[in-house]
């Protein structure tokens, strides 16, 4: 029987936190492949309390960050997604205080969970 990679389980234990997810299994599927494509270039990444900052190498995937991106603004609304290009910083954060706990989500996504500096 294969095992599935770590990154792999780490996307779907971040994905049944979020309580509004509206992916099915394929939609799942394909994103947990894009986030796996942008993971070796994610260089830093920061909690904020109210905020998840993801730091890109100079060589990462834009059309993979921006279809994934795509993706999360159609199944998960409330998150905000905001790209400072000459940074290659991304900034998430959620449009309602009580739906915070949905940015611990985005480091495992991108396989980063190990890599979080902490701030705030």
């Amino acid at each position: 029987m294969p095992s599935r990679p770590a990154t792999s389980d780490a996307f779907d234990r971040a994905v049944a936190e979020i309580p509004t997810c509206a992916l099915d299994q394929a939609g799942m599927r394909e994103q947990r492949a894009r986030y796996a494509r942008l993971a070796s270039s994610v260089i830093r990444v920061e909690r904020a309390l109210e905020a998840v900052l993801v730091e890109f190498a100079q060589d990462f995937d834009h059309e993979t960050l921006d279809a994934a991106l795509a993706v999360e603004r159609r199944c998960c609304p409330f998150f905000r997604f905001a790209f400072d290009e000459p940074e290659r910083r991304l900034r998430a954060t959620v449009a309602e205080t009580d739906m915070l706990p949905a940015l611990d989500a985005i480091p495992p996504t991108l396989g980063a969970a190990h890599r979080v500096t902490p701030n705030g």
